[in-house]
């Protein structure tokens, strides 16, 4: 019976296109393409007149460009970073988005959050550093110390002024950007495959942390990154922190609680300065390769440090290589001891893969069932309808960070990435950029391009745009009266940049 009536409904739907007139068949394609257009992200969003002109000149700037790479193949989302960065810094559409208010990031680690050029120019630069001698590969360490380290004892230690002075400034300074970033010339030939790209980065991380850690530049680094973040003309952020061990000149390390404390006060500083800033908070996110009595210890620290800091601290999560484990369900009885404490919210890393139907992907499954409040990368949602569709129901936005994944080996072509579906479908998400530094990514601006250009489509617009910004503060760990100053802020800060826009339009244009 079923396969008789689908013979009948496919002669019926082949005879009814054979008697169709082409004007008929090209109003249904126009209501197919309209239909589609109002499910996509920001689809149900009218723009203003304004907002109308505005998109006007976006729309041209991207059509161009969609052509010319057509004719040329060179579209920057479609290959490496690496080598699409210089031509994604040319565009127009670039452009328009780093002038374009962003509202928030809520998906960025600690030890890559400011510019590389601070560590390098600044914090290197300062009194009391040493640096191990080491090999070609693997991580470099540092530590400041009034005077020559005696651990560990396989180290041998050199202050990096007099490093600098023999080697010479430019040369050394090359250098530690080389070990500080994964940036490469060829990188299929540097990378060969997502655990030598992984290997690299976490050795990167590693490098810098050893600077990062002294309490004066921490101090200073964390500033500088939410100076570069304002700068970029985003008004939030929510860090993923390790809560790393902090210390001074003297030998004194911070503990957990003093470092989170240190977090608050740059925190306030940079709101002083800056009383547009919308804020920052912490979640902490410990390294996943734990045993089940270290996983106990963290729940029970966030859950205190978000008691004594309830508007600093956001929540929890687990970061590092899923591909390598463990999984969230081996800890899944620790986890769900969290759970009884209403005041903390999980942030789960979960699906970073390319794999389907291993412990890796359904770390999405145990992410939901654990009632996470957002989903990091979640690059395999598209592969497990059914949590894609609890998701979507709770609410439980992907934060996707496309030039991350790409560059840590998880799909070469961003108009491949299964995010792309997400937006043809409504399904909420955020742009986030993950490590930018390392990458040398510009700010949030490098996603937001590579987002649009390569996974949202020819036809996704201003709307689009739009409605990423405002999905930022929607999902954020604000509480509801800083969401409300938030939104507010945001639309000042976006009034201003669509009259920009605006202004632009009547004078190129002549018009009173």
């Amino acid at each position: 019976m079923k396969v008789e009536f689908l013979i009948v409904s496919s002669v019926f739907f082949i005879g009814s296109v054979t008697a169709m007139s082409a004007a008929d068949f090209q109003k249904r394609r126009n209501d197919i393409i309209e239909d589609e257009s109002k499910q996509f992200l920001g689809g149900s969003l009218t723009l203003n007149s304004k907002e109308k002109l505005a998109n006007e000149i976006l729309m041209d700037a991207k059509h161009r460009e969609y052509d010319r790479s057509q004719t040329n193949l060179n579209f920057p989302p479609a290959v490496h970073y690496f080598q699409a960065r210089s031509s994604m810094l040319e565009s127009e559409v670039f452009k328009f988005i780093c002038q374009m208010p962003k509202g928030g990031i809520l998906h960025i680690h600690d030890s890559t959050i400011t510019p590389l050029e601070f560590l390098i120019a600044n914090a290197s630069y300062r009194e009391n550093l040493y640096i191990c001698s080491s090999s070609s590969s693997g991580p470099l360490n540092f530590i400041f110390a009034p005077s020559t380290p005696a651990h560990p004892v396989e180290c041998k230690w050199e202050l990096v002024s007099e490093r600098r002075s023999r080697e010479g400034a430019a040369e050394f300074d090359a250098f530690l950007l080389s070990r500080f970033s994964l940036y490469s010339d060829n990188p299929a030939e540097t990378y060969p495959n997502s655990n030598v790209v992984w290997r690299a980065f976490e050795d990167a991380l590693i490098s810098i942390s050893g600077i990062l850690n002294y309490a004066p530049v921490f101090r200073d680094y964390f500033y500088e990154g939410l100076q570069s973040i304002y700068d970029d003309n985003v008004q939030y952020v929510e860090i993923r922190t390790l809560l790393p061990q902090v210390y001074e000149l003297n030998g004194t390390v911070l503990d957990e609680f003093q470092v989170t404390a240190l977090y608050s006060e740059i925190f306030e500083k940079f709101g002083r300065d800056y009383p547009d800033f919308s804020g920052a908070k912490i979640i902490y996110a410990p390294h996943r390769r734990a045993n089940a009595a270290e996983i106990t210890g963290y729940i029970s620290l966030v859950s205190e440090l978000k008691r004594q800091f309830p508007n600093v601290v956001a929540g929890f999560d687990l970061v590092g290589q899923e591909d390598l484990g463990p999984a969230l369900h081996s800890f899944i009885n620790e986890l769900i001891s969290g759970l009884d404490n209403a005041d903390l919210k999980y942030f789960f890393h979960a699906g970073e893969t390319d794999w389907e139907g291993t412990s890796v992907d359904e770390n999405l499954i145990d992410a939901i069932l654990l009632n996470t409040t957002r989903i990091g990368h979640g690059f395999a949602i598209a592969k497990h309808p059914v949590v894609m569709e609890m998701a979507r129901a709770k609410q439980v936005p992907i934060e996707v960070c496309p030039i991350s994944n790409q560059i840590l080996g998880l799909v070469a072509d961003l108009r491949n990435h299964p995010a792309a579906a997400l937006f043809t479908n409504g399904f909420p998400l955020v742009i986030s950029n993950d490590d930018p530094p390392v990458w040398q990514a510009v700010g949030l601006s490098s996603d937001f391009y590579m987002a649009f250009m390569g996974m949202a489509g020819r036809r996704a617009d201003l709307r689009t745009l739009k409605q990423l910004a405002l999905n930022s503060i929607t999902f954020s760990a604000m509480d509801t009266n800083e969401k409300t100053a938030a939104f507010n802020e945001w639309q000042r800060r976006w009034d201003l940049f669509i009259d920009g826009f605006y202004e632009y339009y009547q004078t190129s244009n002549n018009l009173s």
